[in-house]
């Protein structure tokens, strides 16, 4: 009984040293920050893109999937040269204000120096429809 006790705990410690060591090793993944400032004029909103910033954080930290609100939204995607998408961040839409956007990468889509980044950011209605874009290229350093 007090044998198998201590393999068990053995295994436990081993797991869990090893995932330790595998968190330690990952290398970290691009993101990209953006901010938009939304302006609201005779109930017509108009988006910029007011901060582009990239980062590198650990995979853990990353935002992964789509948006997990509803409509209406600000969200934003990268298109990375011309062929490669981001996942799709979003925020519920309140009117005027800066919204932060945290844009994630697939691991199949991740920018490297030298890429072309297009950023796209919109206001959408509650039916899904465009009321305001802004885009801004980027090459990726």
């Amino acid at each position: 009984m007090k044998k198998s006790i201590v393999i068990v705990v053995f295994v436990v410690i081993l797991i869990l040293v090893g995932l330790l060591a595998i968190s330690f090793l990952a290398k970290e993944v691009p993101i990209l920050n953006v901010q938009a400032e939304v302006t609201v004029t005779d109930d017509k909103p108009a988006i910029e893109i007011v901060q582009l910033e990239q980062e590198y954080v650990h995979p853990l930290q990353s935002p992964r999937g789509g948006p997990d609100t509803g409509f209406p939204g600000v969200d934003a995607v990268a298109i990375i040269n011309n062929s490669k998408m981001s996942y799709w961040p979003a925020k519920d839409y309140h009117g005027n204000g800066t919204y932060d956007l945290v844009i994630g990468f697939h691991r199949d889509a991740l920018p490297k120096e030298g890429d072309m980044v297009k950023v796209v950011v919109k206001v959408v209605d509650v039916r899904g429809r465009t009321l305001a874009t802004d885009v801004e290229v980027m090459l990726w350093e």
